[in-house]
């Protein structure tokens, strides 16, 4: 078993075994990322949506974490977020939407076929719940982006 801390992430001015650049090949990724979060949400998959936002936010805060030596790659978004607690650069406030996020994205995806003594079991709320969790991913993991892409800037 390979250990976490092992693993390298890929620098985008690495090149692949494809002899493509990495960042060639995450930014293909992205876009097919996008596009399938976009399809999820019009169709009504929004724990897919939710699911495949989380990756990409996770993706984009990981690479700046590594980047600044804060945490080895391959690591859950808590993990992700706690390292970022450290970082004075990182926006305070994208920070505490993230983790807002996080807190309702794992109620969305594991709480639909949950309820407590006394509750209503609405698959309709919940659903609802999971759209707009859905929603408010896509709009983070762009505002996310945006960050990341700042904060480069500033470190160069």
């Amino acid at each position: 078993m390979i250990n976490n801390t092992d693993k390298k992430r890929p620098l985008a001015d690495e090149i692949s075994k494809q002899g493509t650049s990495n960042g060639k090949l995450r930014q293909k990724l992205y876009a097919h990322l996008l596009n399938r979060i976009k399809t999820s949400i019009e169709n009504g998959f929004y724990l897919e949506a939710v699911t495949l936002e989380e990756s990409f936010i996770t993706d984009r805060l990981e690479s700046y974490v590594y980047y600044k030596k804060l945490c080895s790659p391959k690591r859950t978004l808590g993990d992700v977020l706690n390292k970022l607690l450290k970082d004075a650069d990182f926006s305070k406030e994208l920070h505490a939407k993230i983790n807002e996020w996080r807190n309702g994205r794992n109620t969305s995806l594991h709480e639909m076929a949950k309820f407590d003594a006394g509750e209503e079991a609405d698959w309709f709320e919940k659903y609802n719940k999971a759209k707009a969790i859905a929603e408010q991913g896509k709009t983070l993991l762009r505002e996310t982006d945006k960050e990341i892409l700042r904060l480069r800037k500033l470190s160069h």
